[in-house]
């Protein structure tokens, strides 16, 4: 009996010996399922995230990681425990990871938390939403430069007429690669032009090149709408890929190429080599730490996994006259009638994204077309025309609360954080213009939906 006790316990403790495999798989578990759908990886991305990963990451060996990883992971998991949003799952499995690595390898600088910043879905998606407004504004521009060399330019929202010739300047996906491309680009070079130089730049001023090559992306879309136009190159072509990726190459990384090498040769301080090397001697703390998160992680994943899908549905929706209602999943309400559609989509929380239309019905194997901001009466919304074929639809979507009706993104993030009501996503669709502005002054000036808002 006792020897059999002591080869159990000489069998457990040579299994703690593999506690980084456990760990990690804890990881790659939560990945896989729990963060499956929510990851989205594609080629280009991974491969330039790999890249910058390699050429930025940098270990201190002289000196043991610190907690900060595991205290950031910590409270990610307790938000996620209290708001199931997989953002917070994901930044715990991230902060977790390097925590790990930290624990073998010596404390990390901070340029691949930044990469595997622009590498989230959470920068793909505040790059398209928020610079929404400055991207349909970049069609004006485009047709107020065009029409100066007296070409015959009339623009509305993401439609430019030149020539008889109609362009649309894609809103939702205009510039959002280019965007993510620049960025790991510019990380690549940035961590480049540290190893070879020798030193090391301040969190400052790679912020400062990261603001930079935002501003020249801004421009290099600019210039690529222009050129697209005024040569009349349609979209599908080859030429408009050619296009994008000159303009990509001439006015955001040729110019990130110097600006990044001057930058780290002035202002970069030089790299402290250290002969002292950190070496992993009380590994029972860091075991306990390093085992105890990925299993918390596990633990709260499934207690949350089925709140995740309970508040998926909404229940007692009322009726409405005139209207078939349906509750759907996603928090999502459904009003039709003979004319219209209608779908109002609850966001929980400030933090929370929402069910983009353009997304939502690009879906559905719609296109985009004159994407315009719009006044009607005191609010101001989004107004489209959707084309599938032969298949013409005009929607308009705001953002509403009951009481407040906007467009702005920020506006509504800004008043829910200060303690207003939580919004929904309105979106109106009909089968004819005419339809569709009686039907949304209507909804706004008697405010037929604040029963479901």
């Amino acid at each position: 009996m006792s020897k059999g006790i002591f080869s159990l316990i000489i069998g457990v403790l040579r299994a703690c010996r593999c506690w980084p495999l456990i760990a990690a798989a804890c990881y790659g578990l939560v990945f896989l399922v729990g963060l499956h759908g929510y990851l989205v990886w594609d080629t280009t991305k991974a491969i330039l995230g790999t890249a910058a990963l390699f050429f930025t990451a940098s270990f201190n060996t002289s000196e043991r990681g610190s907690t900060r990883y595991f205290f950031m992971a910590l409270a990610s998991l307790l938000l996620y425990l209290l708001v199931p949003a997989k953002t917070f799952l994901c930044i715990s499995c991230l902060c977790g990871c390097l925590f790990m690595i930290e624990t073998f390898h010596g404390r990390m600088n901070f340029l691949p938390v930044l990469v595997l910043a622009i590498m989230s879905p959470l920068f793909e998606y505040a790059t398209n939403v928020f610079s929404f407004p400055i991207r349909l504004s970049l069609t004006g521009w485009a047709g107020n430069v065009i029409r100066i060399t007296g070409q015959e330019v009339s623009v509305q929202g993401n439609m430019i007429t030149c020539n008889g010739n109609d362009f649309s300047v894609d809103p939702a996906c205009m510039g959002l690669q280019m965007m993510v491309t620049a960025s790991l680009c510019g990380m690549i070079l940035i961590g480049f032009y540290q190893q070879q130089y020798k030193k090391v730049l301040s969190v400052w001023f790679v912020l400062l090149i990261l603001v930079g090559m935002i501003l020249m992306n801004v421009v290099s879309n600019l210039l690529r709408i222009i050129f697209l136009v005024w040569f009349s190159i349609m979209p599908g072509t080859m030429m408009h890929d050619i296009a994008g990726i000159m303009c990509l190459m001439l006015y955001v990384l040729v110019p990130l190429l110097f600006l990044s090498q001057w930058t780290v040769r002035k202002y970069g301080k030089p790299v402290q080599l250290h002969r002292k090397r950190y070496v992993l001697r009380s590994a029972v703390k860091l075991f306990l730490l390093n085992i105890s998160l990925p299993a918390c992680l596990l633990i709260v994943f499934i207690i949350n996994k089925p709140r995740e899908k309970d508040l998926q549905v909404l229940s007692h929706v009322p009726a409405m006259p005139g209207y078939a209602v349906q509750s759907l999943p996603g928090n999502i309400i459904k009003l039709q009638n003979d004319t219209l559609l209608v779908y109002i989509k609850h966001i929980p929380a400030s933090y929370y994204t929402e069910h983009n239309p353009m997304i939502c019905w690009r879906g559905s194997g719609y296109e985009f077309y004159k994407v315009e901001e719009k006044l009607m009466g005191k609010h101001t919304i989004y107004t489209a025309l959707l084309q599938q074929e032969k298949d013409r639809l005009y929607t308009a979507w705001w953002y509403d609360n009951g009481l407040v009706s906007t467009s702005s993104q920020l506006q509504w993030r800004w008043d829910v954080l200060l303690g207003a009501h939580p919004y929904s996503l309105v979106n109106v669709t009909a089968g004819s213009e005419q339809e569709l502005q009686v039907a949304v002054n209507e909804i706004l000036s008697k405010k037929c939906l604040s029963v479901y808002l």
